[in-house]
C-alpha cells in the first residue's frame, strides 16, 4: 500500500472548468511585429553579428539595419582631390560611385560625427542600393537616422529631374571633333601616289582642294623657295600650311633648313604661313610652325 492517497479526480475537473483559480493569469499576446524585431535580434546575436538597430516612431518601432560597412571612411580623411565635389568638377559624374553622388545630394551629415559621405553610404546599406533608394517614398526615407524632410525631399527631387531628362549618353561616347590637321594630313597623303614626291600647299581655312607647287621633288637645298611663294601668293596671303610628301623616314637635317628659309622668305613677302610638314609614309612630322 502506498502511503500516499490517491488523486481525487474531482480536482482535475475542477482545475479544467475554472483554470483561472489554480495557474498563473496568462500574459496578453504580442503583435508579430512586436515578436519579429526580437526573433531578429536572437538570431544576430547567436551567429556573432551585429544585432539591427531600431528607432521609434510615431507609428510604431521601424528597424534600422547595420550597416555592411561599420566604418567608412570619413569626407575629411580623403585628400582634396578625392572627394567628391572635386571629383565630379575634375572628372565628371559619371566617374562618381553611388555613394558619392548621394553625398552631393545630402549636403551634410547629422552633425554628430557622420559626415554625409557616411550618411549616404549607411543610407544605400539600409535600402539595399540606389534602385530601392529610387522607389523611397519620403515617409520610408524619413524612418532612417539622419534623414529628415529636407534630405528626402532633396533625395526626390533629384531622382525626379533624372527622370524627367531621360537617358544621356555619358561624355566619353559623345564623338570628339576632327583635329583639322590630322584631316589635313591624311588628305594630303592621299594626294600623291604611293613612292612618290611632291610639296603642296593647302589654305585651312578655305573649301577649295590643295595647289601642287612641286611633283617628283620634296624639300632640300635646291628647291626653288622664290617659285613656290609666288604661286602662293597667286591664291591669296594665307594663312597656309605646306605638306612635304615622300617615301617613309624620319626628317632630314636639310629639310628642316629649308623649311625655316621658306619660313623666312614668307614673313619677308607677307605671306601668312602657319606650318610645314612632311609626311613620310604613315607618320607625319612637323618641320616649323608647331606639332604635327
Amino acid at each position: 500500500m502506498s502511503d500516499h492517497p490517491a488523486p481525487d479526480p474531482h480536482a482535475d475537473a475542477s482545475r479544467l472548468r475554472h483554470p483561472e483559480h489554480s495557474y498563473p493569469p496568462v500574459a496578453h499576446a504580442r503583435s508579430p511585429s512586436e515578436l519579429i524585431p526580437q526573433a531578429r535580434h536572437a538570431l544576430h546575436t547567436a551567429a556573432g553579428q551585429a544585432p539591427p538597430t531600431e528607432i521609434g516612431m510615431d507609428d510604431g518601432p521601424v528597424r534600422e539595419e547595420a550597416p555592411t560597412d561599420p566604418s567608412p571612411p570619413a569626407l575629411w580623411d580623403l585628400s582634396p582631390e578625392d572627394r567628391p565635389r572635386e571629383r565630379l568638377l575634375r572628372e565628371g559624374a559619371h566617374t562618381l560611385e553611388s555613394t558619392a553622388l548621394l553625398a552631393l545630394v545630402l549636403g551634410t551629415g547629422r552633425g554628430n560625427g557622420e559626415d554625409a559621405l557616411q550618411l549616404a553610404r549607411r543610407v544605400l546599406d539600409v535600402l539595399g542600393g540606389v534602385e530601392a533608394l529610387g522607389a523611397a517614398t519620403p515617409e520610408v526615407l524619413q524612418t532612417i537616422t539622419g534623414i529628415g524632410p529636407v534630405k528626402s525631399a532633396r533625395i526626390r527631387a533629384a531622382f525626379e529631374l533624372a527622370l524627367r531628362a531621360g537617358p544621356v549618353e555619358p561624355p566619353h561616347e559623345v564623338p570628339l571633333p576632327e583635329d583639322p590637321l590630322t584631316d589635313a594630313i591624311e588628305r594630303m597623303r592621299g594626294q600623291v601616289a604611293i613612292g612618290e614626291r611632291a610639296v603642296l600647299a593647302l589654305r585651312p581655312q578655305a573649301a577649295g582642294e590643295p595647289i601642287t607647287l612641286a611633283l617628283g621633288e620634296g624639300l632640300g637645298p635646291r628647291t626653288r623657295l622664290g617659285s613656290h611663294l609666288a604661286r602662293m601668293l597667286g591664291e591669296g596671303v594665307g594663312p597656309w600650311w605646306i605638306f612635304v610628301v615622300r617615301p617613309g623616314g624620319e626628317p632630314r637635317t636639310t629639310e628642316r633648313e629649308a623649311a625655316l628659309r621658306l619660313e623666312e622668305a614668307a614673313r619677308l613677302v607677307g605671306l601668312s604661313l602657319e606650318r610645314v610638314v612632311l609626311i613620310g609614309g604613315r607618320d607625319a612630322w612637323a618641320l616649323s610652325g608647331g606639332a604635327a
